[in-house]
């Protein structure tokens, strides 16, 4: 099975990144939308999994979250990656992940590979994917679209990150279907 462990984001931040889908549409450019109830914030991909890994990581994954405190996230940056030129990914972040998140993406990274799961190259950093990109648009044509969205200091705005989930993926004809596996809440202070 494939998996990956992803802060699951309140109706409202999901509203506003619709939104934000929406001032992005333009004939230039072909986007593949990212559907409302596949909006999340990824931790940590795990790739396909065996039923023993599983298991395994349930156990390391709730160990870390019962030792992780809950956190704020502010969304506030809009971009592309890798970059304008060769954009293949549309994506919603953080100016600066917090530092929980970030040790918490960290625990999971270190934990996780002592189960068998590879680590990941690329530093750790904060978003949620909105939308993939069918074609090679020029970079001002994206650069124009991505410019028409400003994204302001409420806009899509923030939300408190009290639990992780462990989310299998399954692949379809109408695209991913994601389920919960595991719900693993983090300790409030």
């Amino acid at each position: 099975m494939r998996a990956f462990i992803a802060i699951e984001l309140p109706a409202k931040i999901k509203d506003a990144l619709i939104g934000i889908q929406h001032k992005l549409n333009t004939e230039k450019i072909r986007i593949s939308w990212v559907k409302p109830q596949n909006l999340h914030l990824t931790l940590k991909f795990l790739g396909d999994i065996s039923p023993e890994q599983l298991e395994k990581i349930k156990t390391t994954a709730k160990k870390i979250a019962d030792n992780s405190g809950g956190f704020k996230v502010k969304l506030r940056k809009l971009g592309v990656f890798p970059n304008l030129r060769a954009g293949q990914i549309i994506w919603v972040g953080t100016d600066e992940a917090p530092s929980s998140l970030k040790q918490l993406a960290q625990q999971l990274e270190t934990g996780l590979a002592e189960s068998g799961i590879p680590k990941e190259l690329r530093p750790f950093c904060a978003h949620i994917t909105i939308g993939r990109i069918k074609n090679r648009p020029a970079a001002s044509d994206l650069q124009k679209a991505l410019d028409r969205v400003k994204i302001n200091t409420s806009d899509p705005g923030e939300f408190n990150c009290e639990k992780v989930i462990l989310f299998e993926s399954t692949l379809g004809p109408g695209g991913p279907v994601y389920t919960a596996l595991k719900e693993l809440n983090l300790k409030i202070t």
